[in-house]
């Protein structure tokens, strides 16, 4: 039996109409029937079109609006071209967003089991043999920050000003300064978006900062 509340079933739906994708799908679905029924149009005009004397001349009005009916079709086909490739380009963004979610799920989901547990700690080896337990965890710890600012900054909802905050404050500790001479390095390679490389490029100055500071304190 689901555990889903009635309220959460409306909401996951909200969600669902409310996305991008769907909102451009149903604009391309309109322009489509829009085009076939102007493509079509001249088809209605000979059902219900003049017969007898004189229909020449009313075939020929008849004629004359179905080209007129072209060039409104043309437009129309050419807006529905750019919602399909709008819709795809769309489409495309919204699975690798949600693959790189999963990928970043899965990431924190192995670092917490490995701060619960020396043994997996120890697989991770990115700090002296000799470090303490409490050191590793506290590197762990400081690898989610990271990694959660990280994917705040990339998605907007984290000001520059809020990360260099921040980045200080966390610098402003020894451990803090352990963990990004670590892995600092590695992390900067590994961002692949412009944004990321900001992110990094902004840390690793505020990193800077902090260790001239402690240095001449």
């Amino acid at each position: 039996m689901s555990d889903e509340t009635p309220q959460s079933v409306g909401r996951r739906r909200r969600i669902r109409w409310s996305s991008p994708t769907v909102r451009i799908s149903l604009t391309v679905l309109a322009l489509i029937s829009a085009t076939a029924l102007v493509l079509l149009s001249p088809l209605a005009l000979r059902a219900f079109g003049p017969s007898g004397p004189g229909s020449d001349r009313d075939w020929q009005r008849v004629g004359n609006i179905a080209q007129a009916y072209g060039a409104a079709s043309a437009l129309i086909a050419g807006l529905a071209l750019v919602g399909v490739g709008a819709s795809l380009f769309l489409q495309a963004r919204e699975s690798k967003a949600n693959r790189e979610q999963g990928v970043r799920t899965a990431h924190t989901e192995l670092i917490r089991m490995a701060m619960t547990d020396p043994d997996l700690m120890a697989c991770w080896g990115r700090l002296d043999g000799n470090a303490s337990v409490t050191a590793r965890r506290q590197h762990l710890y400081l690898n989610l920050v990271l990694s959660h600012w990280e994917m705040m900054f990339e998605l907007g909802t984290l000001p520059e000003e809020h990360l260099r905050q921040g980045a200080d404050s966390v610098f402003g500790t020894e451990p803090g300064r352990a963990f990004w001479a670590v892995s600092g390095e590695a992390r900067r390679l590994a961002s692949g978006t412009r944004r990321g490389r900001r992110f990094h490029a902004v840390v690793e100055g505020r990193y800077r900062a902090a260790v001239t500071r402690h240095t001449t304190s």
